[in-house]
Parts: structure tokens; C-alpha cells; sequence
């Protein structure tokens, strides 16, 4: 059901090996960008998103780089989807019931909303952890 963008996936595999490192060792990007073959600037994109959402933290300088803000196991993948994908929604018009005037008769609606509620449900259970030993 979840259709992750080039963001998502970038957004987990950078994820994933801040949660591989030493305690209190940062990733360099350059590093990642090497070894995982992937472009650069798109995960400077990527790792910013995530600090403004207060997922990883950034160190500037010499033996700088990223890393994760808090244990994997306390980090909500809820918190991780919205920082990469924007608001969870099934279809446009689940997330805040605002798209058209027709919300009141569209039947169709009403049971995307309950979908949208339920996979809600079930993400804000879901710690990174989860998803990255499900992942390995």
C-alpha cells in the first residue's frame, strides 16, 4: 500500500547505516554516497529533511557528518514517513477531509477514511526498528 519515493527509499537505506554505526560515530555523506553508489546531493536533500524533523542531527567539520537523534527503537516510523513522503494519505483527500464539496456524499470517502485511520493506527505502533530488522 506504501509506494515510497527515490526520498523514502534514500531516506531509509541513510536510516539504516546511521543505525549500523559505533554509538556517537557520524556518517559522512561523501561516504555513504561512495560505497552505496548513490548521488550525493539528493542525499544532502534527503539528510536535511530528516534533521528538520528532528530525526538525525548533523556535525559540521572534521570526523563530522550525521546521526541518528535518539535510539532507533524510540524513533517513530511514523515520524520518519512524514519527514520523507509528506502526511500519510491512501488517496489525496483521506488526510483532512478538505478536497472538495462533495466529502459528505462521496461514499467512496468515507471508506478511504477509515483506511487512512487504520494504517495510521498501525504505523504510529512501528519504531524504525521495526521496520529495519524487517527490512534486514
Amino acid at each position: 500500500m506504501l509506494n515510497l519515493s527515490a526520498n523514502g527509499d534514500y531516506g531509509l537505506l541513510l536510516l539504516k547505516e546511521l543505525s549500523l554505526a559505533q554509538p556517537g560515530q557520524y556518517l559522512s555523506l561523501a561516504t555513504l554516497a561512495r560505497t552505496k553508489h548513490l548521488p550525493r546531493k539528493y542525499l544532502d536533500h534527503v539528510a536535511r529533511q530528516l534533521v528538520t524533523a528532528g530525526v538525525i542531527s548533523a556535525r559540521e567539520g572534521r570526523g563530522g557528518g550525521y546521526i541518528l537523534s535518539k535510539p532507533v527503537n524510540q524513533i517513530k516510523f511514523v515520524e520518519v514517513l512524514k519527514a520523507l513522503e509528506g502526511e500519510l494519505e491512501p488517496v489525496h483527500c483521506t488526510h483532512d477531509g478538505k478536497c472538495c464539496d462533495r466529502k459528505f456524499a462521496c461514499e467512496r470517502k468515507t471508506g478511504w477514511q477509515e483506511v487512512h485511520a487504520q494504517l495510521y493506527k498501525l504505523l504510529q505502533n512501528k519504531t524504525l526498528a521495526d521496520v529495519i530488522k524487517t527490512a534486514a
